[in-house]
């Protein structure tokens, strides 16, 4: 059988771009971060993360270089966990540091991270793996969890579609492209872009969930429509103001409209504008406006023309007949052009669910993609009632980040924002060897 064939070392067409690019390209690390109710057990978080790779024996992979591309192989070594501040100590994943995984567990206090290089999964695919982490971390420590059927723990099996190429789904036919908005130049603070392996920050800005929601539904429009153009605004205010508007890069997740149980990387990409005229509307208009623009841009014909069209240019460039090193920096060209056609990007990774049984010894959840060639990076997510704003960004200057604060107080939504250093754990391509 050919390797590409094979369902524990499949990738799909879209995310295999990620292993030619690095850290600082493009954001091929993200970071999810959950805090227990007690101190981290590290033996026990060990032995947990060896029993969710028996349930997701695709994630048991490393990389090796041809002379051509990159490949997935079978890793069968013992799993680490790693003492982890994110601030100081950096490691690389893929390398020694994991011992070749394409993940990272670590632990500090009461404090797990999991991180997670972009090719093998994205947001929502990983948050399956987390969550099998985090039952069987409780089942092992004699917690009293039970698996209401929401994880995917070891009283179920691993089966090939969790690890199919999604954009397969849409190889035979062709979709119109008619309705996508032809987006003109963005707004951007140059001088926060492309700064390499420098330093970033991460402020997160939380919230009841239940008021943004009441809010949001008062109106007629999606939460979504409410965050996005506060931060849109927030940009325009610092970086703008000129004829150019705001867009963000949004990535839509496929599986509610071609169903699958794949764990690996299903998403496509819109684009979100935050026009000049919006300056003098009224906040409750821009959020109508803004839900109405998403509607137009969210037609299944349409996004199946991005993920097509997108997976089609990302695998035909993996399986190009060009030397290893000159693929590298076509991927990375590909990726920053990419991105640097938005102002940046957001990404709504939705509610994070667990059992009922875990939530006394699961206190918190949240999750950072960081900037890499962008200023900035929103995350959206939610847990237990709680909604989270991570933003990731270049500088030490917070006008923006608080500029969205205040922009949720306007509308009536009270928050709370902290803000801390934050180490990107680095990607460089180069394939472990013990």
């Amino acid at each position: 059988m050919d390797y590409r064939e094979q369902p524990l070392l499949r990738t799909d067409s879209y995310a295999k771009i990620f292993l030619y690019n690095t850290h600082e390209t493009v954001a091929c690390v993200p970071r999810h971060t959950i805090r227990m109710s007690e101190k981290v057990k590290p033996a026990l978080l060990e032995q947990a993360v060896g029993q969710a790779l028996l349930r997701f024996p695709h994630m048991m992979l490393a990389i090796e270089p041809t002379e051509t591309s990159f490949r997935y192989v079978h890793n069968v070594r013992p799993p680490k966990v790693l003492p982890f501040d994110g601030a100081r100590t950096r490691y690389t994943i893929g390398s020694a540091d994991t011992g070749g995984y394409l993940f990272l567990v670590g632990y500090q206090d009461d404090t797990i991270t999991l991180e997670y290089q972009h090719s093998v999964s994205d947001g929502r695919g990983f948050e399956e793996f987390i969550k099998t982490v985090l039952f069987e971390y409780l089942r092992l420590d004699g917690k009293p969890v039970a698996n209401d059927g929401t994880v995917r723990g070891m009283d179920t099996r691993y089966s090939p579609e969790e690890s199919a190429d999604g954009y397969r789904q849409l190889a035979d036919r062709e979709y119109s492209s008619e309705g996508i908005w032809k987006k003109p130049k963005a707004a951007h603070a140059w001088e926060l872009t492309g700064l390499g392996d420098g330093p970033e920050i991460v402020s997160e800005v939380t919230f009841p969930f239940a008021a943004l929601h009441t809010y949001a539904k008062k109106i007629g429009v999606s939460p979504l429509s409410i965050v996005a153009p506060l931060f849109m605004r927030a940009f325009d205010r610092k970086f703008g103001g000129g004829d150019e508007p705001v867009i963000a890069q949004i990535p839509v997740d496929l599986r509610p409209l071609l169903p699958t149980a794949t764990t690996r990387y299903f998403i496509c990409f819109i684009d979100l504008p935050y026009l000049p005229e919006y300056r003098g509307l009224p906040l409750d208009e821009v959020f109508r406006r803004t839900r109405a623009f998403l509607k137009t841009q969210m037609e299944p014909e349409q996004l199946m023309f991005r993920a097509k069209a997108a997976s089609d240019r990302c695998r035909a460039l993996h399986e190009a007949d060009m030397p290893l090193v000159e693929k590298c920096a076509a991927g990375q060209k590909l990726c920053r052009d990419f991105v640097l056609e938005d102002s940046f990007l957001i990404t709504n990774v939705g509610e994070f669910k667990l059992p009922e049984s875990c939530l006394p010894y699961v206190l918190d959840y949240g999750a950072v993609l960081p900037t890499a060639t962008q200023p900035f990076a929103l995350l959206v997510s939610s847990y237990n009632g709680q909604m989270k704003l991570s933003v990731a960004q270049r500088d030490h200057d917070l006008d923006v980040v608080s500029e969205l604060a205040r922009g949720l107080h306007e509308i009536g939504v009270h928050t709370k924002m902290r803000s801390y250093p934050f180490a990107v754990t680095r990607y460089d391509g180069m394939p472990y060897t013990p």
